[in-house]
């Protein structure tokens, strides 16, 4: 008796234990570690907690999603869908009604974009800031003089002021017939913008408008020149450096290089 006495304490002792072992279990962080903790010592063991799915959300409908579509664009979108059947079904299928059906519907979308246009055209004929030709190019020929006659005052003025701190190495070979071809329009513009140009001859002689070149010291590979004639704007002893041309070109093309490669400077490049 006295035994079974004892046994039903041990077992109710045990039973209190356990009960507050696992309240202090879940009292517990669960991402504690297992050395930090007093209860749980090396029965660090927990399940995962259970991962509640999340509902998966409805499509919306096609009728609700065009719900919020403007009435235009519906439209817009029915034209060019029934448009491109009619095209289709004529096109397999080309009998007179189908025909008919396709060049009826087609002309009545040619209409709609002539309509379209015209309403474009008056737009931009009553904002200044849409109309293109207020800020390119004009579109008509006195428009085109006076633009030109502008531009070309910008570029030679740009062009004197570079010309008091940039110079351009002319590269050349005497047996290049393009060379001397160019070497003169090369002249021409030096003596009219004040430019100073440094002819570099990459076979050693000269050119009669520049009779004593400098003999090429390596300078076209370190500019990578790839074909003469080139000439190539810089400022002496800085590093920057732009080419400007290859080939025979006008004065007039050197003006406008000059003035837009210039007019915005990338890394070591104007």
């Amino acid at each position: 008796m006295k035994c079974i006495v004892q046994l039903l304490v041990a077992v109710t002792f045990s039973a209190q234990i356990a009960s507050a072992w696992g309240q202090a279990l879940e009292d517990e962080p669960a991402d504690c570690p297992y050395w930090k903790t007093d209860c749980k010592g090396w029965l660090f063991y927990r399940d995962p907690a259970a991962v509640v799915p999340r509902p998966k959300a409805k499509p919306t409908p096609p009728d609700a999603a065009n719900a919020t579509k403007r009435a235009e664009v519906i439209q817009h979108d029915a034209m060019n869908k029934n448009l491109d059947e009619l095209r289709k079904v004529a096109i397999m299928n080309p009998t007179p009604d189908n025909m008919h059906a396709y060049m009826s519907y087609q002309m009545m979308a040619m209409n709609t974009a002539a309509k379209f246009a015209d309403a474009w055209q008056r737009t931009v004929w009553t904002d200044p800031n849409l109309d293109y030709a207020m800020r390119g190019r004009p579109t008509t020929q006195f428009g085109l003089e006076a633009f030109d006659a502008e531009l070309q005052k910008k570029q030679r003025a740009t062009v004197a002021a570079l010309a008091k701190t940039h110079g351009l190495y002319f590269f050349f070979r005497s047996d290049c017939p393009y060379c001397h071809k160019f070497a003169p329009v090369l002249k021409r513009f030096a003596q009219e913008t004040g430019m100073t140009v440094f002819p570099i001859s990459l076979d050693g002689p000269g050119l009669p408008e520049f009779p004593i070149p400098t003999p090429d010291n390596g300078a076209s590979q370190l500019l990578q020149i790839s074909a003469v004639p080139a000439v190539v704007l810089a400022i002496p002893g800085t590093g920057e450096k732009q080419v400007i041309s290859y080939g025979v070109v006008a004065d007039t093309d050197l003006y406008e290089r000059i003035y837009t490669l210039t007019s915005v400077k990338v890394g070591n490049r104007f």
